[in-house]
């Protein structure tokens, strides 16, 4: 996720900070790139203390890494 949010960054004025842009699906925002970060570290924790993930939360992290394992063209045009 970190490794796709460099990629992806974009500063919207010159001098200003970066943005990284939300999670799409059909061009719709389904999330925040924090968003998913925050769910991400909590599941991280979780399984550090020995809990289980449920079902739903074994989906949600599939459909995360389908979305943030693809590269961006940026990536693409630099090799």
């Amino acid at each position: 996720m970190i490794v796709w949010a460099e990629d992806n960054k974009y500063k919207n004025h010159r001098g200003g900070d970066y943005t990284i842009p939300p999670r799409k699906e059909n061009k719709m925002v389904v999330s925040e790139w924090k968003d998913d970060l925050t769910f991400v570290t909590k599941l991280d924790r979780m399984l550090c203390d020995g809990k289980g993930l449920t079902s739903k939360e074994l989906q949600m992290c599939n459909q995360l890494y389908n979305f943030y394992s693809k590269m961006h063209i940026k990536t693409l045009l630099r090799k």
